[in-house]
């Protein structure tokens, strides 16, 4: 394979230097029947090998891009790695699948979507059409988003945030979307979060990594009476209580995304017929 060059399921990096290129590239190449990323070897397709931290680096932006961008198939693995002593160095060998229909366009973290042509790149769209809705007839809804800002200890939470922002793009419907660590100016924070959900229409609450914070906003959502949408990683431990709500559960951006679009449309209908009643 080195010898006959880079082709639509073949490509060559001499290392993985960024996160958001290696998830351009996988995600290029799961959109266009999967293939094959070697790591180690230069254009030309001569091995040129990896030392011990560079590839223990290049193994962990693969982690990270497939728990960030890649769906979950049905128990199959998202990405495997294999490696292989080529020409005296170590070669990363990174086997990306053919993602089914169902799952397709893999967008990036930012909502892009790209194929592969032959042996390059290309990129396909830059905003995803909006899905077609006749949801609501308000000018607009506020969303206010509750979740962990605990970045530091899980990075995908910034991925997590960006897909609800673009769900709630592609639904259609014309919105303000809260978060408290975004409003700028002095106050006080237990204060102005109460406000900003008591004049919310519509809270997404993600339970992912059980931050306190989020239960409290939930809670304050509830009390209420306003229209919520819980959210919560598959890994997260919901307490009983908690738990018998109905929650959208999801194993990375991609699926959350995903999964999100539909419960905003029918949330919007239905608070839009509550207050077509009301008139």
């Amino acid at each position: 394979m080195l010898e006959e060059g880079e082709s639509q399921s073949i490509e060559f990096k001499t290392d993985i230097t960024s996160t958001s290129q290696l998830a351009r590239d996988v995600a290029a190449m799961a959109n266009s029947g999967g293939g094959l990323i070697f790591v180690g070897v230069d254009p030309t397709g001569r091995p040129l090998g990896l030392t011990d931290k560079i590839r223990s680096r290049a193994r962990a932006r693969v982690d990270q891009v497939a728990e960030s961008i890649f769906p979950e198939l049905h128990g199959q693995a998202r990405l495997s790695v294999g490696e292989y002593l080529i020409g005296g160095g170590i070669v990363l060998v990174i086997s990306v699948p053919d993602v089914p229909e169902s799952f397709k366009p893999v967008r990036t973290v930012d909502g892009v979507v790209y194929m592969r042509r032959d042996d390059h790149v290309v990129r396909v769209s830059s905003n995803p059409a909006p899905h077609p809705s006749n949801a609501t007839t308000r000018k607009e809804w506020r969303i206010f988003v509750a979740m962990s800002f605990q970045v530091d200890r899980e990075p995908a939470l910034v991925d997590y945030y960006h897909a609800m922002k673009r769900a709630i793009r592609r639904s259609g419907i014309k919105c303000r979307i809260d978060r408290v660590d975004e409003v700028h100016g002095d106050y006080e924070v237990t204060a102005k979060i109460e406000e900003m959900i008591t004049s919310a229409d519509i809270v997404i609450a993600d339970f992912t990594l059980n931050s306190p914070n989020v239960y409290y906003e939930a809670g304050i959502a509830r009390g209420s009476k306003v229209y919520t949408i819980r959210t919560a990683r598959k890994d997260t431990e919901i307490p009983f209580d908690v738990g018998t709500k109905k929650f959208i559960l999801y194993t990375n951006a991609t699926q959350l995304e995903e999964s999100l679009i539909d419960p905003i449309q029918r949330a919007a209908l239905e608070l839009d017929n509550d207050e077509a009643d009301k008139r």
